[in-house]
């Protein structure tokens, strides 16, 4: 079987996931989901992460 570490997209743990049966696991909080369903989450929160920094940098401005 062959792993490789994932961050987990629910508690940002260390996830693993198995090549073969092309999914994710968590240990820690259970999360279990395929690879393209882990790829669209981290997208998601990736944009979000991007969104948030640009509001906060549009109300800040530059300094």
């Amino acid at each position: 079987m062959v792993k490789m570490d994932a961050r987990c997209v629910n508690c940002n743990k260390k996830a693993h996931y198995n090549i073969e049966k092309n999914n994710i696991v968590c240990q820690h909080c259970g999360l279990e989901l395929s690879y393209d369903e882990y790829i669209e989450q981290m997208k998601e929160k990736a944009t979000s992460l991007a969104d948030n920094f640009q509001a906060s940098w549009d109300k800040q401005g530059f300094y």
